[in-house]
């Protein structure tokens, strides 16, 4: 009997919905403010990602490490 590798696409489907829908709801908020705010808004957003990432994957490593 062959064995059969299973993907993980469907997870990853999920979390490409998830954040889609996520970005509509809070993109009409963000579109209704004025170009400037939105900038700003848009820069926060990115900071604050950023760094929960590098401590996800601090964390991620860790525990790799151990």
């Amino acid at each position: 009997m062959a064995s059969v590798e299973v993907l993980n696409f469907s997870r990853a489907a999920q979390l490409k919905r998830k954040w889609n829908r996520l970005w509509t709801q809070i993109g009409e908020r963000i579109l209704s403010l004025p170009q400037r705010e939105q900038i700003i808004l848009l820069e926060d957003f990115q900071t604050a990602i950023e760094s929960r990432l590098v401590v996800m994957e601090r964390i991620n490593n860790a525990k790799k490490g151990n």
